[in-house]
């Protein structure tokens, strides 16, 4: 596939396709570019950071707060679980009702006998995949 940059400071930055069909590789390399225009804000006591996505390990629901937990820190989240799924381009899967993770952030996996997955992170942080979500996590990894 043929690629151009057309450099103008004076022009809005945006996107232009042409291809002859929609494939779901192009559907989600277009919604990825769209989510990356929307800032993520994280909340420590008194600072508000802006997070970026490729320093975000993991987000999950503890109690009835979100956390986004980054390479530099813990914040909390305004958005829903449910929401923050929508922001977060396509390296991130819902592992859980409660909990996101960044495929660039797992060390491996360990297949339980029963059929669950239980997620090493690379910081040696353990996370467990629900039963609802394996599927999907295998199909994704192609195992």
């Amino acid at each position: 596939m043929k690629v151009n940059f057309f450099i103008d400071e004076e022009q809005p930055e945006h996107v232009d396709f042409h291809i002859k069909k929609i494939t779901p590789e192009m559907q989600s390399l277009a919604d990825d570019l769209q989510k990356q225009q929307v800032p993520l804000w994280g909340y420590q006591e008194r600072t508000v950071k802006p997070l970026q996505f490729d320093e975000i390990m993991r987000v999950r629901t503890e109690s009835t707060e979100v956390h986004v937990q980054t390479t530099t820190g813990i914040y909390k989240a305004k958005q829903r679980i449910y929401q923050m799924a929508e922001l977060l381009p396509a390296n991130f899967i819902q592992i859980s009702s409660g909990e996101i993770v960044n495929f660039e952030f797992i060390d491996h996996l360990e297949l339980g006998g029963n059929g669950n997955i239980k997620l090493i992170l690379k910081n040696q942080e353990e996370s467990f995949v629900s039963r609802r979500y394996v599927s999907k996590i295998k199909r994704r990894l192609g195992i």
